[in-house]
């Protein structure tokens, strides 16, 4: 991956980014990553499949992108350089931006902001 390379996996990930309304900061961060590392978008909106899934809000509030296009060094890096620079919820410390999981469907970045959210200076 290089600095400033966008990818989307899917013409249903390009569907949901060219149709819903995305969190200002959220399309911020997205923007940052995409810039410092270049990225692929795996999920963006979709419908709801539980109660506290930020991916199917207005707006969005999620976005998946993939890791393992990067080092495990290197995402590891940007995941706690994401994390230093904007705070989930100040009130709530312990809840993260951005986290390298697998819910089930592979190792991935989940990308998530609240109303919150706000940059750390």
């Amino acid at each position: 991956m290089k600095p400033g390379k966008i990818e989307i996996k899917n013409p249903s990930v390009l569907d949901g980014l060219m149709t819903k309304k995305f969190d200002t900061i959220l399309t911020n961060i997205i923007n940052w990553v995409a810039v410092t590392y270049g990225l692929v978008i795996t999920e963006s909106y979709r419908k709801k499949r539980h109660a506290n899934d930020l991916h199917g809000t207005n707006p969005v509030r999620a976005i998946d992108i993939r890791s393992w296009c990067y080092s495990k060094a290197l995402a590891k890096k940007i995941e706690s350089e994401i994390n230093k620079r904007w705070a989930y919820d100040p009130s709530r410390p312990d809840m993260k931006v951005a986290k390298i999981h697998d819910i089930g469907n592979g190792v991935h970045f989940h990308i998530q902001v609240h109303p919150n959210t706000a940059e750390v200076n």
